[in-house]
This record gives C-alpha cells, sequence and structure tokens, in this order.
C-alpha cells in the first residue's frame, strides 16, 4: 500500500467563519482524530495536499502527517473529504489515527480491464453494478484497488463477490453481490436490421414505369390533333 507524507499546521480558532478565511488563503480546513486521541484541528495548503491526493487516483493510500514540523509517531488513512458541490473544490478533510495491528473498515476502488465478449461480438450492455468495495483488514492489507478482467463475460455473466480474490480481506455483505455483469440487448441486431430495411424501403422512390411515359405523351397528342380537327 502506498505511503504519503503531508505537512500540516495546528490551528487554535474553529468555527466556519475561520474556515472561510482559511480557504480565501488558499488552505484547507482539516482535523484529525483517533480512538485514543483527541480531535485536533489542522491546515493544509491547498496546493501541497491537491498535488499529494491527485496522484493517488482515488487509491487509499497510509498517511504520514508532519504537524508543526514533527512528524507523527502514528499513522493514519484519510477518513473524509468535503467538496463544494459546484465546483467540486476540498472544503474539509477528516484524517484518522490507526494502529496497524488493529482491522479497519476501508472503501477500495473497483477497476474493470478488457472489454466483454458479449459486448464486443453480440452487442450486450455492460452493467457496472459495484464501483467501490468496503472491506475490513489491517492497515497493510489494504488493496490499493480490486482489478477484475472481464474479456471473458459473455451474455448472462457476471462477476459477483464469492469470485474475486479476497485474501487477507473481510466482506460483511452477501457474497452473491453482483459486481459487473453482461445483460442482452433492448433490441436485437436482428430487429435492428428489419427495422432499418423498412425505413430504408419506406423513403425510397415508387418505381418509374418507363412505358407509361410515352403512352401518356401520345394519347395528348392525339387530344391535340383531334382539337384542331374541331377548330377546322
Amino acid at each position: 500500500m502506498k505511503e504519503v507524507v503531508i505537512e500540516a499546521a495546528s490551528r487554535q480558532k474553529t468555527g466556519k467563519g475561520v474556515a472561510r478565511k482559511l480557504r480565501a488563503a488558499d488552505k484547507i480546513p482539516a482535523v484529525i482524530y483517533g480512538k485514543e486521541e483527541k480531535p485536533t484541528p489542522l491546515e493544509i495548503n491547498y496546493d501541497h495536499f491537491h498535488t499529494i491526493y491527485h496522484g493517488l487516483h482515488g487509491e487509499n493510500a497510509l498517511i504520514n502527517l508532519t504537524i508543526d514540523g514533527q512528524p507523527s509517531e502514528k499513522k493514519a488513512i484519510i477518513r473524509d473529504i468535503q467538496h463544494d458541490p459546484v465546483h467540486g473544490d476540498i472544503l474539509h478533510i477528516d484524517f484518522q489515527y490507526i494502529l496497524m495491528d488493529q482491522k479497519i473498515r476501508v472503501s477500495v476502488p473497483v477497476h474493470l480491464h478488457g472489454t466483454a465478449a458479449g459486448v464486443k461480438d453480440f452487442g450486450g450492455i455492460l452493467q457496472w453494478i459495484i464501483r467501490e468495495l468496503e472491506i475490513m483488514c489491517l492497515p497493510n492489507n489494504i488493496p490499493d484497488h480490486i482489478d477484475i478482467n472481464i474479456d471473458e463475460l459473455n451474455i448472462g455473466d457476471a462477476v459477483h463477490i464469492k469470485d474475486i480474490d479476497l485474501t487477507n480481506i473481510e466482506y460483511s455483505g452477501d457474497e452473491q453481490t453482483t459486481i459487473v455483469s453482461v445483460i442482452a440487448p433492448t433490441i436485437s441486431k436482428v430487429e435492428e436490421e428489419a427495422a432499418e430495411g423498412e425505413e430504408a424501403e419506406e423513403a425510397a422512390p415508387a418505381p418509374v414505369d418507363e412505358q407509361a411515359e410515352p403512352e401518356v405523351i401520345s394519347e395528348k397528342k392525339a387530344e391535340e390533333r383531334q382539337t384542331e380537327k374541331e377548330k377546322k
């Protein structure tokens, strides 16, 4: 599992007004807490944290906090990040101290690899149902992500919790839970081709009878001759 160092400064003042001033100064209000630790308010440089967090690509990491220039003796994890609902800016961060010999509950991203045969060859629809899996394990056993290869999935196939490797990991939910599946298309290719054929037939111009036109012209000329005779 990845480890990163994040530099922070302690702060005495708290509250919404203080938080707004910190954000205006390109800093993020934060807090660190633990089972045996009193919550400590922190402030972190926005660019410093954003660069580190962006590099994690959504994966979990063990955090080595340096507070006021002093490295913490305990590891931590990012327990929660609040974002601005409109602009997406980071508003607040919750860190949690952890003990390396005690299991913790975390969410791990699910990564899909490949292209399902049922989608590629038969026009099936891929349903990605679970994108994060909540697990419990020791900190050192937290996977960066869970990889699933979907190349062999045909229409009607699925990958369930019980189908993935959960070595050193506990999952408290139903092992029959579906993570990803391939279902049949709502309209079959045959129906689509038939529908396209009908549309083409409706759009095509009516056939022209090549012999009809001369007959019409001949009849018209005959009528003109008869009219001329009557005039005489």
